[in-house]
C-alpha cells in the first residue's frame, strides 16, 4: 500500500507543467540551482521537449533521442490512472533552441509504455516514443544492463523545468545541473525509505540539496559527464525542489536496457 509520504510526494513532482492550461494528466520537469546551457560548449542535439495531449488537457515533459525515431522519456508523461497521451496529437521538439519558439515540432506513430509501470509507485517509469518521420539529429547512446554508475559519480540533468519549489512555468532556456549518484546500487535515498526501489530506480543530487529536477524535467536524461555522455537516468520523482533530504529519483536506465532494444533494435553501450 503507497504510503502518505509517497503520494505526497507524487502531487508535487509527477504533475505535467502547462503554460496556459491546467491539468492533472501526466508529469513535468525543471533544474534547480543549475545553470544555462552554454550550446558553444556543451551540444545537447539529442535533447528532445515533449508536448503531450491528453483528452483533458497537455503537458511538458523532457526526452532524449536515442535512434532516428525513437525518444526514451518517463512513463507518467504519457499516461494518467484515468488518461493516455493521445499519440495523433502529441509531438516533440528536438534540440529546441528555447522553450517559447521551439522550432519544428515532429508528430509520434506510436507509444510503448513498460508494461509493469505503476503510477501509485512510480517503478518502471519508462516509455518509448516511436516518431512519424526519421530525426537526423545525433542521439545519445544508453547505458547497458549492468552498468550503473557507482556512488559518488558526477552526472548531469537536463531540462527546461522550474528553477524553485512550486513554480509550474517552463524556463525559456535549457538548463542543467551536475550532480552526484548519492547511492550507487545499494545504498538508501535520502528519507524516502522503502519507496525508493534501488533496483528500478537511481538517486542523484547534491549533499545540501541546492541543485535538483524539477517541476517541468520529468522524462529528461541523466548522463555521464564526458565528451560522448551516456544516459544512466529518466527524471522520474522527487520530494520538493532542492530539498537536502529528498534528493531527485531518477528511473534506472541500465535497469531496462534490454527491453529497450528489444522494442527498438537499438542496443546500449558497454
Amino acid at each position: 500500500m503507497i504510503s502518505v509520504t509517497l503520494a505526497a510526494i507524487l502531487a508535487v513532482l509527477a504533475i505535467p507543467t502547462a503554460a496556459t492550461a491546467t491539468t492533472t494528466n501526466g508529469p513535468s520537469l525543471r533544474v534547480v540551482g543549475g545553470v544555462e546551457v552554454d550550446q558553444a560548449k556543451t551540444a545537447t542535439p539529442w535533447f528532445a521537449m515533449l508536448d503531450i495531449r491528453f483528452h483533458n488537457g497537455w503537458g511538458a515533459c523532457g526526452a532524449s533521442v536515442i535512434g532516428s525515431r525513437w525518444l526514451l522519456t518517463a512513463a507518467h508523461c504519457v499516461k494518467d490512472t484515468k488518461d493516455s497521451a493521445r499519440v495523433a496529437s502529441s509531438g516533440a521538439y528536438i534540440n529546441p533552441a528555447n522553450s517559447s519558439n521551439p522550432g519544428r515540432r515532429i508528430k509520434f506513430s506510436k507509444i510503448y509504455v513498460h508494461p509493469k509501470f505503476s503510477l501509485r509507485t512510480l517503478k518502471n517509469d519508462m516509455a518509448l516514443i516511436k516518431t512519424r518521420t526519421k530525426m537526423t539529429t545525433p542521439k545519445i547512446h544508453f547505458v547497458a544492463a549492468g552498468h550503473s554508475p557507482l556512488r559518488g559519480t558526477p552526472v548531469e540533468v537536463f531540462g527546461f523545468g522550474s528553477t524553485r519549489q512550486g513554480n509550474h512555468t517552463l524556463t525559456d532556456t535549457l538548463r542543467t545541473a551536475t550532480l552526484v549518484d548519492l547511492a550507487g546500487t545499494s545504498g538508501r535515498c535520502g528519507a524516502y525509505g522503502s519507496d525508493y526501489n534501488k533496483t528500478a530506480m537511481l538517486c542523484a543530487g547534491v549533499v545540501d540539496g541546492t541543485k535538483d529536477a524539477c517541476q517541468g524535467d520529468s522524462g529528461g536524461p541523466l548522463t555521464t559527464i564526458a565528451a560522448e555522455p551516456v544516459q544512466v537516468g529518466i527524471v522520474s520523482w522527487g520530494s520538493r525542489c532542492g530539498s537536502a533530504l529528498n534528493p531527485g529519483v531518477y528511473t534506472r536506465v541500465s535497469t531496462y536496457a534490454k527491453i529497450i532494444t528489444k522494442v527498438t533494435k537499438i542496443k546500449p553501450v558497454q
